[in-house]
């Protein structure tokens, strides 16, 4: 323990307190697993020495009492259910005795493989992740065993020591049984350090499996702790199981090797020295090429929609529109349906149907109309612009990362809809006494139809709000591209007054020119919020 051997000083500590329980022992003990991240075990251990040695020294009792209050945030409690009375519960490859338990399975904060063997059934096995300070359930499932086959084990020697397969002490040699059909780990252990490596067990159905081993001493101690937790140890080619495995070799060189789907294998060899205790930690790196990485493919639909501005409509009216003229940001809404299928790889595609509406509105815009049978009259005139249309496409996209998925999409397709013109309030700039002045224009309304091309690059940012639902924020900008641009129907006839020689006002009927009514090429940009739901 001076030396900082604290697997070695544990084993040491262990086994004197076997053969004759003292404070020192049992204090010393608690102290190395605790330093060895064993709490569980340290918990125990510092438990045992409050309850045996009540007359501790102050110094002591004090230190195990502090130790206590920290050990029980790093310990948590697996609460086993559901399996046949009898079985045996089997966690990280230590056994922690028969269903139901006397007393709670305390284990450390962490994961933890737990197995439940019973026989005529097929081992119950999960992995479980189990937080300080809580009780993590695990309800187990007995599947009867539909193919099964016989081990038997003896030891060459005809020794009497214990079978343990899969980690669970099953009798003592000579030993016979049942067992799942498959592979199984077998090691013989007996007083002291006897007993046997690792062996391989490979049951077949409805046949006799004999295993012969030899028990020695086993002169080391080693403990492979995997990450994942669930990673499928191998010690000198025999799977010893999935998780933490610690158990007695024998001197000399040995060949651990950990894997699990998903992750690159890792093989050391290392050559354990007599009365060496290794503690041997291996984290796997994730293969990144692995099939279980990779994403399935899904159908996907999603809902978006938002408020739409642009900076001007274009065209004759609200592009035409400086001087004393003023017009307002165009505003609307957009919202669309996309619908489609996404790859594993994040690619996507499928179709697109909307809707989209934008008002702009133009006040004091210089304008011309003409009388028929006069010329044209200068004036101003508000306009009221409305866009409206259908919007049927296509889109692409794709999309990268967990958390905060980021989607990246670019639609096209048509807008097929209309444009719209409200004329207010004409005012000449010249009106005066003048013959033939016009004084008064009725208001006048002319809508077009309207075709565009549009492209549609996005930009969302979601987050997850259930397996399959999230919610999402975006940016997009919707492009149009006219063939042909909308324009005022300058066959309308609008009704006008204007002075006559008596000085009288006389009606009329004019029209105002064909004025374009958005530009050929219209941006409108789309701030929106929207749903995902993946099937």
């Amino acid at each position: 323990m001076d030396q900082g051997a604290w697997a070695a000083a544990a084993a040491e500590f262990t086994v004197s307190r076997r053969l004759y329980p003292t404070r020192n022992a049992t204090f010393h003990a608690a102290h190395c697993l605790r330093r060895l991240q064993r709490y569980d075990e340290a918990l125990e251990m510092f438990e045992a020495l409050l309850r045996e040695f009540p007359k501790l020294p102050q110094d002591q009792k004090a230190s195990a009492q502090s130790a206590l209050d920290d050990l029980h945030a790093l310990v948590g409690t697996v609460e086993i259910t559901g399996a046949k009375p009898g079985a045996s519960i089997v966690i990280d490859g230590r056994d922690r005795g028969d269903y139901p338990p006397v007393n709670p399975i305390r284990v450390a904060a962490g994961a933890h493989m737990v197995r439940i063997l019973k026989d005529g059934y097929a081992p119950f096995e999960v992995r479980v992740e189990v937080a300080g300070g809580r009780t993590t359930p695990v309800v187990a499932k007995h599947v009867a065993l539909t193919a099964s086959g016989r081990l038997k084990v003896t030891e060459q020697s005809g020794k009497t020591v214990d079978v343990v397969v899969d980690g669970d002490v099953v009798g003592q040699t000579p030993w016979e049984g049942v067992l799942a059909v498959g592979n199984h780990m077998v090691v013989l252990q007996g007083e002291g350090n006897l007993g046997t490596g690792p062996a391989a067990a490979p049951v077949k159905a409805r046949q006799l499996t004999t295993l012969s081993l030899r028990a020695e001493e086993l002169e080391a101690m080693l403990r492979v702790d995997p990450t994942p937790a669930g990673a499928m140890v191998t010690i000198d080619g025999v799977p010893v199981g999935r998780g933490t495995w610690e158990g007695a070799l024998r001197a000399g060189a040995h060949r651990v090797e950990v894997r699990d789907e998903g992750f690159v294998p890792v093989v050391r060899q290392l050559s354990l020295a007599h009365g060496q205790q290794e503690k041997l930690p291996i984290a796997l790196q994730r293969d990144e090429d692995a099939e279980v990485w990779k994403k399935p493919s899904k159908f996907v639909v999603d809902l978006t929609t938002g408020f739409v501005f642009t900076p001007s409509f274009g065209g004759d009216v609200a592009g035409e529109c400086d001087g004393a003229c003023s017009r307002s940001v165009g505003l609307g809404g957009l919202g669309l349906l996309h619908a489609g299928y996404e790859r594993g790889s994040g690619v996507s595609f499928g179709a697109t149907l909307g809707y989209v509406l934008a008002y702009q509105k133009t006040t004091t815009r210089a304008a011309l109309v003409t009388p028929y049978g006069l010329s044209d009259e200068r004036g101003t005139v508000d306009d009221q612009l409305k866009l409206t249309g259908l919007v049927a496409g296509g889109f692409a996209g794709w999309r990268l990362g967990e958390r905060f998925p980021l989607l990246l999409r670019l639609g096209g397709g048509v807008v097929i809809g209309a444009a719209r013109d409200q004329r207010t309030r004409f005012r000449p700039i010249d009106g005066g006494a003048n013959v033939d002045d016009v004084v008064r224009v009725d208001p006048a309304e002319s809508s077009a139809s309207a075709f565009y091309f549009y492209l549609d690059p996005e930009a969302r940012l979601s987050v997850h709000v259930g397996e399959r639902l999230e919610l999402s924020a975006g940016l997009q900008a919707l492009v149009l591209f006219a063939p042909t641009d909308p324009r005022f129907d300058d066959r309308q006839d609008v009704g006008v007054s204007h002075r006559v020689a008596t000085n009288r006002e006389r009606p009329g009927v004019a029209s105002y020119p064909d004025d374009a009514l958005t530009a050929r090429t219209l941006v409108l940009f789309v701030p929106s919020l929207g749903a995902r739901y993946a099937f």
